[in-house]
């Protein structure tokens, strides 16, 4: 049996779209007309579309009258003045030490329970001690911040 020609080839494509023109002066005498800079700010200032000018804002009433008052006596009374407040005492001494001395007396206690029966044991956590005490100092002195 006779292999069955290959239909011809499918071309796949997306349909024309009909697109919203929203270029504000499209809608102007002056379709095509190059946009300008400065009407973009002037647009940008108002809000509302195609370049009016806002409305003037609503009158005070007797809300913003009443907290202005309040804010000009707590001035008056200084109570709106900010003062520096001193530093912060820094607790990355405090704990380091606490972290330095908790670790390497974890790894002394095992140095001295291995005692001289098992040098590998005891190399072990003199080893340990010296790299807890270089990464505690690497991570709290150089890689972290003050806090």
């Amino acid at each position: 049996m006779a292999d069955d020609p290959d239909p011809p080839r499918k071309f796949y494509e997306f349909k024309p779209r009909e697109f919203e023109v929203v270029n504000p002066r499209a809608n102007e005498a002056q379709p095509k007309a190059p946009i300008n800079v400065k009407d973009l700010f002037r647009q940008a200032g108002s809000s509302k579309p195609g370049g009016v000018a806002p409305a003037d804002p609503t009158p005070k009433n007797e809300v913003h009258t009443i907290l202005q008052e309040n804010v000009a006596n707590n001035q008056a009374k200084g109570l709106e003045e900010l003062t520096p407040l001193p530093p912060r005492k820094s607790r990355r001494k405090r704990e380091f030490f606490t972290l330095l001395i908790i670790g390497n007396a974890v790894c002394g206690g095992l140095a001295y329970a291995a005692g001289p029966n098992s040098a590998i044991a005891f190399a072990s956590a003199v080893g340990a001690m010296g790299l807890i005490t270089a990464g505690l100092t690497w991570v709290m002195w150089f890689v972290m911040d003050d806090y």
